[in-house]
Parts: structure tokens; sequence; C-alpha cells
């Protein structure tokens, strides 16, 4: 991996049922692991993450040697995690997000990273009758005065790109979702604000809006049903996206990605 490589793993859980590979997978966890698994109530949530766990494990032993199940992570104070062992020559920085169907692994050197994912298909009712409680007020007007048709898709774009920026920041929500904003022409990201208090320079960040099928183009009325926001701070403008369908410790293929 380059300097200014940012690496994206996609797996789509729900595609995942060998028995003996979803085996190989529970060999690989930590007992904290596996105590957090077995929380999981319903058995599609106990499945997802238990993929999620071997997909961060094993892509990123595609870049140490390392086996797949001696990473060890910890959380900062404010849930974010990263890796604790082994050291490694390699300064690899990742970041995790799911949504129903679909699980993200974002991977680069050096840098703050942050990802989310979201299916803009699921109901956002209650979100619109609170969208001054995580939207600035710049994005709350210009997400009014869209055409309705358009507001729940703007209302992703914006949600993604916000979690992206307090994951990658790693202070999650005592970040106050309306002290920056992501302001758009037409359907373009065109500029990033922070408010001074929140110590931060905007030119030092970079942002991705990307597409992903459902199902790996299952569903042929939602080519795009996917959405999906990257971020890494960077004052550098010279990176490369690549991205990669994976199942753990089996198969990476590499596809084309197509940003927004």
């Amino acid at each position: 991996m380059l300097h200014n490589d940012i690496h994206l793993y996609f797996s789509y859980p729900e595609q995942i049922s060998d028995p003996a590979l979803l085996h190989r997978y529970e060999s690989l966890l930590s007992a904290d692991e596996r105590a957090r698994m077995a929380r999981f109530h319903f058995s599609r949530n106990r499945h997802q993450y238990l993929v999620t766990r071997a997909l961060v494990r094993a892509s990123l032993s595609a870049y140490c040697p390392v086996d797949p199940g001696a990473w060890r992570f910890s959380a900062n104070r404010y849930g974010k995690p990263g890796i604790s062992h082994p050291d490694t020559a390699l300064p690899l920085r990742f970041n995790l997000s799911h949504t129903q169907g679909l699980t993200v692994c974002a991977i680069t050197r050096d840098y703050a990273i942050g990802v989310d994912v979201e299916d803009p298909q699921r109901s956002t009712q209650s979100g619109f009758s609170h969208l001054a409680s995580y939207f600035s007020a710049r994005e709350v007007e210009d997400l009014c005065n869209l055409p309705a048709d358009q507001q729940q898709q703007r209302f992703f774009d914006y949600w993604t790109l916000k979690e992206s920026y307090i994951k990658a920041r790693g202070e999650g929500l005592a970040i106050p979702l309306s002290k920056f904003s992501f302001l758009f022409t037409r359907n373009k990201l065109t500029e990033f604000r922070v408010e001074p208090d929140l110590q931060d320079e905007a030119d030092c960040w970079r942002f991705w809006r990307i597409a992903i099928a459902d199902q790996d183009g299952a569903d042929p009325y939602r080519a795009d049903r996917y959405r999906i926001a990257l971020a890494i701070k960077s004052e550098n403008s010279d990176h490369k996206v690549s991205a990669f369908h994976a199942v753990p410790l089996q198969s990476n293929v590499p596809f084309a990605l197509s940003f927004l």
C-alpha cells in the first residue's frame, strides 16, 4: 500500500453462508468479540457482526504478515477502534461501517480516516422532524428548499458525510453536528466549513461520495442503493481510492467505484 492509497473492502453478509467458512471466522475472534457477538438478540445481527470482524482482520492481514486471528483492537474514550496489537512497520489506519446488507472497511496509511454507509431506502420520517439537532442551519435550509422527491437522498448525503467526519476525528457525537457544514451546488459537494470552536481546519479534509449496488447488483431497480461517504484528514489532494468486493479469507475482487 502506497502512502496515498485508500482501500475500501465491501462485504454482503447475506451472501456468506458456508458453514465451514463461518466456523473459520469464529475461530478468529477474541474472547471479548465472542462475548459481544453473543449479546446480539437476533441471528442476523450476530451474523453481520461475525462477518464484520472477519472482514477487518482479513483485510488488515493483506498488508502485514500477521495472522488474521492475531490482531487485537482497543477503542478510545469515544468508542473509535484502533489496532492495539501487534505493532507493525506499516502505520495502518482503518474504520468500519455497516448497514442492513452491507459492511464496509476502509484502510489507509497514516491519515485519520472515517467511513459511513447508509441505505437511503430506510425511513427518515423521524429524522426530518429533528433536522436542527444534527444539521447546521444552512444545511437545513438547503434540504427544506429541495423538491420533496429529492429530500430523502440529500438527507443521506449530509448524514453520511457528517458521520464520516466525526468518525475520522475519533470523537463521535461529542462533536456538535450543527458546528460544521457541507455545501452542495446541485448534486455536487462544493464546500466544507467548520466553526472556529471545533479547533479544526476545513482545508485539511478530503471527502468522497460513493454509490454501491444492492447485493452486488441483485436489485435491478436500485443499482446505487447504498450511499457511502469517506473522509480523511489530509492536505494532499493526490489520493487514490480503490475498492474490493471481499469474502473474508476467500477472495478480494477489485471493482470500479461510482463516485458522485
